[in-house]
């Protein structure tokens, strides 16, 4: 008898996080304020959020106490068109090889505050913000990937003597992430136009995964049955196969017994009853093999509750360079690479889970690096207005996380703003962003991918008292299109089709106090 041999459920070895709710490479973000927001390019800006964008120049800043304090909203959705043949038989399908699987974000709360202290060449500066992460994606019908696994059932159930016409089950996820980043250092100016900063960067990250797949089923005869009966009923069926083949191992092994121990070894009666007992070795071979495929199985076909954490935390310093100098500045900063490894904790739904706990094992570490980051930037004033460039390049091949498996490249970072002073109290600004990433979108999972996108930001700042002042900003992302075509487990051909928008805005209050 054949058996179903074809696995049915494959869970990804990676959830992914909830996904950059800002800006910035994969798992960088590097929309540290309000003021990035209306004007993008921040790499020589010489407000409170230069602790963040622009360390070296903060002593180029006036004397006494500077503190800036922001937060950002951003909403983000998520849609995989996923085509796979097998989904026809899907019972909430409607018949449909195609179907859309859906997420959001919404971050209400992504806070950054900076301070700093400068007094002639000497500064000292401190700061926080969300450098990875700040959301929470939710997919409330799960993900083509886990349905691609379960909708071959029917067809598997074939190779069982089971017909049935249809599949369903109930699933969803839901991922959250966060790495705060804690800065501190200082700067010095060694000459009147250049200046030199170091600062110690501590981060922690803390992820959590939440969901199910349950109430898996194939209809068989009209009937909505649990995929995991069917297969325990068909593993009784083979456990009887079973020992109905083994009795009569046992009784043709003591006929062979017997007619050796009268030296009727060699006797045709011996021959026969030998050839007979090596035909049911390996019959039962293939059913004890078949015994374990199907009671593997109903295993995973049974329910699943996802309930797991991850937490770390790692050191890494970054040095910068500033120039200041009539109309003209510029910069360069270099942040090194974030080691942080997560422990993962589950509870004891998932811990005593064996699909789960195998790809989430309770007290295992996974590596989740955040890249180096080289960021250029240089900048001139044309009487009321500045303009900017900047560069990022995101040192992705060096770091291993979570898009290790499909990075072919770094990333790369083109950013031009402008603002413009049209009062000594109104500022309007607006500014681009090109995100280029570089990936094998064939090797995407649709928890874990990310793709290249055009940023535009716009808004003001207004100096409400001579200490202080609002920004105000927006910035909408249009992402490209990204396309995966394969085959899953089973050679059967799928394609998905991933689609991202996002809007963030903030608020932010900028304070001078002393000089």
């Amino acid at each position: 008898m054949k058996i179903f041999t074809k696995t049915v459920l494959a869970l990804v070895a990676t959830v992914a996080v909830a996904g950059q709710a800002l800006a910035g490479g994969p798992m960088t973000n590097t929309n540290q304020s309000a003021s990035f927001l209306r004007s993008v390019a921040r790499g020589t800006s010489l407000d409170p959020d230069a602790v963040y964008n622009n360390p070296a120049g903060v002593v180029f800043m006036a004397d006494g106490f500077h503190l800036g304090l922001s937060d950002q909203m951003a909403y983000q959705t998520r849609t995989i068109s996923s085509t796979f043949a097998p989904f026809a038989m899907g019972a909430q399908n409607g018949g449909q090889m195609t179907k859309d699987f859906e997420g959001s974000v919404f971050s209400p709360l992504v806070p950054s505050v900076h301070f700093a202290w400068k007094h002639n060449r000497l500064a000292v500066m401190a700061g926080v913000g969300v450098n990875g992460g700040g959301g929470s994606l939710e997919f409330d019908k799960g993900l083509g990937s886990f349905e691609r696994q379960f909708s071959i059932l029917p067809t598997g159930m074939k190779a069982l003597g089971v017909e049935a016409t249809q599949y369903d089950m109930d699933m969803y996820l839901k991922g959250k992430s966060m790495t705060l980043a804690f800065n501190a250092g200082a700067a010095y100016r060694i000459t009147d136009w250049l200046s030199i900063a170091a600062m110690v960067r501590y981060s922690t990250t803390s992820n959590s995964y939440e969901g199910y797949m349950k109430n898996i089923g194939v209809n068989v005869g009209g009937k909505m049955t649990l995929a995991t009966d069917v297969f325990k009923g068909a593993l009784a069926n083979l456990q009887n196969q079973y020992n109905t083949v083994n009795a009569q191992y046992q009784e043709y092994s003591a006929m062979y017994q017997q007619l050796v121990a009268a030296g009727m070894g060699e006797s045709d009666q011996a021959q026969q009853l030998a050839a007979g007992l090596a035909q049911m070795e390996a019959g039962m071979a293939q059913l004890q093999a078949g015994m374990q495929t199907v009671g593997e199985n109903a295993v995973k076909t049974a329910d699943h509750t996802l309930d797991v954490k991850q937490k770390g935390s790692s050191i890494s310093p970054v040095v910068a360079l500033a120039f200041h100098k009539g109309k003209w500045d510029a910069s360069l900063k270099y942040e090194f690479k974030m080691a942080t490894e997560l422990e993962i904790t589950s509870a004891e739904v998932s811990a005593k889970d064996p699909v789960i706990n195998a790809i989430f094992a309770d007290g295992s570490t996974v590596k989740s690096e955040t890249p180096a980051l080289l960021a250029a930037a240089v900048s001139r004033h044309f009487g009321p207005v500045k303009v900017t460039a900047e560069w990022h390049h995101f040192f992705d091949k060096n770091a291993e996380n979570s898009f290790s498996p499909v990075i072919v490249g770094n990333t790369n970072e083109y950013m031009l703003g402008a603002e413009w002073s049209i009062s000594d109290r109104w500022l309007v600004s607006a500014g681009a962003q090109r995100t280029q990433l570089n990936m094998n979108e064939n090797l995407y999972s649709d928890m874990n991918f990310a793709i290249s996108s055009w940023s535009v930001g716009a808004g003001l700042a207004f100096l409400c008292t001579d200490n202080i002042r609002l920004n105000l900003g927006l910035m909408p992302t249009i992402y490209d299109e990204a396309v995966a075509v394969g085959k899953d487990n089973n050679g059967i051909d799928f394609k998905d089709v991933y689609k991202r928008t996002s809007m963030a805005w903030g608020i932010g209050l900028d304070f001078k106090f002393g000089k």
